[in-house]
C-alpha cells in the first residue's frame, strides 16, 4: 500500500471540501428562508389589509344607522326639538386608528340629501365609502373615529357628524325660548 506523505494534500482537501460544503449548505438555506420570509410578509400584508376594510365595513354600517336614527328624529321635530345620538365606534380597528369623512353627493331638494360616507384607515391605503340618503341635510366634514355624536345643527337646519362624549347618548331635549 502507498501512502502519500502527510501534509502533501489527500486530508487537508477533505477539510476544505467539508467547510464549503457546509457553507454552501448555510447559503442555500439562507435563500430559501429569505424568499419564504418575503413571500409570507406579502401574504399578511393581503390579510391585515383584508381585515381592516372587513372591520371598517362594520364600523360604516354602525354610524349610517346612527345617522339615519337623527335624520328621522329630526325630520320629526326639527323645529321643537334638539336632536343628539350617540355612536359607540372603536377608536381603532386592527390597531390603527381612522378617519370619518363626510362628502355631499346631492344636496336636499324636491329628493333627498345624498352623502358619502367615507371611513380611510390612518396607516394603510383602506377606505370604506356608504352612500346615505337624508331627509335633513348632513354637513360635511371630517372626524376622528372612536365615540360619535350625529346632532342637529338648528340654526342650520343640518345634521353634524362630530367627535362627542358618552353624556347625552340619545337625547331629545326641549329647545329653550320656543
Amino acid at each position: 500500500m502507498i501512502r502519500e506523505p502527510r501534509g502533501t494534500g489527500g486530508d487537508a482537501d477533505r477539510a476544505v471540501s467539508i467547510t464549503v460544503n457546509y457553507v454552501i449548505a448555510l447559503a442555500i438555506t439562507a435563500v430559501l428562508i429569505s424568499g419564504l420570509l418575503i413571500g409570507a410578509g406579502g401574504y399578511v400584508e393581503d390579510q391585515r389589509d383584508r381585515v381592516v376594510r372587513e372591520e371598517l365595513d362594520v364600523v360604516a354600517e354602525q354610524l349610517a344607522a346612527g345617522i339615519a336614527d337623527a335624520d328621522r328624529l329630526a325630520a320629526a321635530e326639527a323645529v321643537s326639538r334638539s336632536v343628539r345620538v350617540g355612536v359607540d365606534l372603536p377608536r381603532r380597528v386592527a390597531r390603527e386608528s381612522y378617519r370619518i369623512e363626510v362628502t355631499e353627493i346631492a344636496a336636499p331638494g324636491s329628493e333627498p340629501a345624498r352623502h358619502d360616507l367615507t371611513l380611510r384607515a390612518a396607516r394603510s391605503d383602506v377606505s370604506v365609502t356608504l352612500t346615505l340618503t337624508t331627509s335633513v341635510d348632513l354637513t360635511e366634514g371630517s372626524t376622528a373615529g372612536g365615540w360619535t355624536v350625529v346632532r342637529l345643527d338648528a340654526a342650520n337646519d343640518t345634521l353634524v357628524v362630530a367627535d362627542g362624549d358618552r353624556e347625552g347618548t340619545l337625547a331629545l331635549e326641549p329647545m329653550r325660548g320656543v
